[in-house]
């Protein structure tokens, strides 16, 4: 079983969406909970979670009136984990998204009446992906659907809804979990699982993830075999390693076009990812602005960022890192990406020499 199924939580206190979860665990302790409701927000983040800890609550025979928390160790919970509940219907409609599809799965059986529990759930899964004739006729079936049943869909691109399907649902919006909920996610696994990680690699992890939980766990999975080191993390990613980041900012510190044309050129010949690359550089610029704005303490800032703090100017570490990003974005543009990220860094290199110029002038 992968990690990211082993370890999907089962309880609202568990999902790092609390926003979202204390609205629902209210709708349970107090029996207001609606038919219809619409999830949205970026992949990863608890869409699909939160609709089965919610079918979970509705069934559970073990769960005492007032209380939200579904028991996992009731019948009806171990049944909906192991997707055997036969009133819990879960339907990918990438792969359902037509019309007869919400026929047979859904507006068929809506009329039969729970067998197991006092509801039948329907939790459609990338909502977006129906068609439209496949949503207008879910429209039909939700604008009177029978009490005994409860729509979850589920989805990363709400506007892709019809609004008269959004309009009858309600619609909780969740966000990307942070990096500090999804490093506490990440070391829980790692204890539970009895791994030894690196905590710089953890935080490539959790930056490679951009707020997507089963992301990050599929890396750290990914990467548990050989080691969660940060250079076998950024070997996987295809990341380069931290220090290449920081000599080519070296690089454009020093004004050495040298340096930088043999890093780049290197970098490609190795088969590195030169947008990575580029990324890399300038989060360690905005990491050197963080350090100067929020005066973070010397002794908790990384020592080989900090020693390049003195060489770039505010100023130049903001223009720097834009004209890396679009240098970066070009590269998806553009075949000869070597090219692009060598002729765009002799630039940068120029424009920074000129301005360290001027300011020795003055």
């Amino acid at each position: 079983m992968s990690l990211y199924n082993k370890y999907r939580p089962y309880h609202f206190s568990d999902v790092a969406q609390e926003h979202v979860s204390r609205v629902l665990k209210a709708q349970i302790a107090t029996g207001n909970h609606v038919s219809t409701y619409l999830f949205s927000g970026p992949p990863g983040t608890g869409k699909t979670t939160l609709a089965r800890i919610m079918a979970m609550a509705l069934m559970c025979e073990k769960r005492i009136d007032g209380e939200s928390e579904p028991d996992p160790s009731s019948k009806s919970s171990q049944m909906i984990r192991e997707d055997r509940h036969r009133d819990v219907i879960e339907v990918n409609c990438a792969t359902n998204g037509g019309v007869n599809e919400m026929r047979e799965l859904i507006a068929e059986k809506m009329r039969i009446q729970p067998s197991m529990g006092n509801y039948r759930v329907f939790i459609l899964d990338e909502a977006h992906m129906l068609s439209t004739a496949a949503q207008n006729s879910l429209l039909k079936i939700m604008e009177e659907p029978p009490k005994h049943v409860v729509f979850f869909l589920c989805t990363t691109d709400p506007h892709k809804v019809l609004p008269a399907i959004r309009s009858r649902c309600q619609h909780h919006m969740l966000n990307r979990v942070s990096n500090t909920d999804c490093k506490e996610i990440l070391q829980k696994v790692v204890k539970e699982e009895s791994m030894t990680a690196e905590n710089a690699a953890l935080d490539v992890i959790i930056d490679a993830s951009q707020g997507s939980v089963r992301t990050a766990l599929v890396i750290l999975e990914q990467v548990s075999l050989i080691g969660v080191t940060e250079d076998n993390v950024r070997a996987v990613l295809g990341r380069g390693p931290k220090g290449l980041a920081i000599d080519l900012l070296k690089s454009i510190g020093n004004s050495n076009h040298g340096e930088a044309f043999r890093i780049i050129k290197s970098a490609h010949a190795e088969g590195r990812d030169l947008g990575a690359l580029l990324e890399d550089a300038s989060r360690i610029l905005m990491t050197m602005a963080e350090y100067r704005l929020l005066k973070v303490d010397k002794s908790e800032r990384d020592p080989e960022i900090a020693e390049m703090i003195s060489v770039f100017r505010g100023p130049q570490i903001v223009e720097i890192t834009n004209q890396l990003l679009e240098i970066a974005n070009k590269i998806r543009q553009n075949v000869a990406a070597d090219l692009v990220v060598q002729s765009g860094l002799l630039r940068i290199i120029d424009r920074f020499a000129k301005i360290k110029e001027a300011q020795a002038v003055v």
